[in-house]
């Protein structure tokens, strides 16, 4: 069982408790089976922030191994021959998108992908990040966005080339693309886009009468946190099976009849809502057809966005 210290080599295809995933300390690229960090500071574009980069093989590159290696993240495209900034589409990741090993594991099986992720910490306003009243194929309850007045939470902006998002959109199940026009989204380094693009499902679970949020997600909420092992747990429990947790846990990844009882069977915890502050988009644009700003001398409140960091 997976709570606290979950191995970062290790990703929810190999065990659902690690769902969504550890997730490494600060903003970072993946690149080549491996994560660089971003430094992180307020008032700097993104082109311009600098990315520390390693020769390691290690999967955690340069957040394991110290690195003398810099460059700016605009440089870095450039060198590296990728799409600029401009060309790409800022879209949002909070689930198991910025899981490392999620990562390697989902570009190991698209080797013509590029696998370049360039993934900024954020934070979200009015929404928090909740347990979705389905399964995934590997028997994790996925994340979806919902709304919470008031809630901070923490996301990820990612920057995907028109090649990577075409092949989410074959991949990502029940989930459509929708867009956000609030000022209620911004980067560690107060940038702020005027449009962004999330994956959204609007079916929650609700056992108990209340929507469960992840416990490893940072985030300042009125919702109990959970951590996916008690919530599978609490699965097995309602579901009254009756053999170990270890087999519950097999037969949700390896026997399909019994997942799709499942499936069944967890709709009668479904709550279906509506988020206002996502809409469909008419057409997706990128970050050179859209505004962007940096916010941190203006009214938009930064300090209360970035206050679930206790490093920024």
């Amino acid at each position: 069982m997976y709570r606290e210290n979950k191995p970062i080599d290790v990703s929810p295809y190999d065990h659902p408790d690690i769902y969504p995933g550890p997730r490494p300390s600060s903003s970072f690229i993946y690149y080549e089976g491996k994560a660089h960090r971003i430094i992180e500071q307020k008032g700097v574009a993104t082109e311009e922030l600098i990315v520390e980069y390693s020769d390691s093989s290690s999967l955690l590159g340069s957040f394991a191994e110290h690195s003398n290696h810099r460059r700016s993240i605009g440089e870095f495209l450039h060198d590296e021959e990728l799409l600029p900034i401009e060309e790409r589409v800022p879209l949002v990741a909070y689930g198991s998108n910025v899981c490392l090993a999620q990562l390697r594991y989902k570009f190991n099986l698209n080797k013509g992908l590029n696998d370049f992720v360039l993934c900024l910490r954020g934070a979200m306003l009015d929404s928090d990040i909740v347990y979705g009243s389905f399964l995934a194929p590997y028997g994790s309850l996925p994340a979806i966005i919902a709304p919470v007045k008031e809630a901070v939470t923490e996301i990820w902006v990612t920057f995907v080339d028109p090649e990577q998002l075409e092949h989410m959109n074959r991949t990502e199940g029940g989930y459509v693309l929708r867009e956000h026009k609030d000022e209620k989204i911004i980067t560690a380094n107060s940038e702020w886009f005027s449009r962004v693009y999330a994956y959204y499902y609007p079916h929650a679970l609700e056992l108990d009468d209340q929507w469960f949020r992840f416990r490893d997600i940072k985030g300042k909420s009125r919702l109990t946190a959970s951590w996916q092992a008690d919530m599978l747990d609490k699965m097995k429990q309602k579901f009254r099976f009756s053999g170990t947790r270890e087999e519950f846990i097999h037969q949700l990844r390896w026997n399909t009849s019994f997942y799709r009882e499942m499936q069944q069977w967890l709709k009668q915890f479904d709550c279906k809502f509506e988020h206002p502050d996502w809409v469909e988009p008419e057409f997706v644009k990128t970050c050179g057809e859209i505004k962007r700003s940096l916010l941190t001398n203006k009214s938009v409140p930064v300090k209360e966005y970035l206050s679930i960091y206790s490093n920024v």
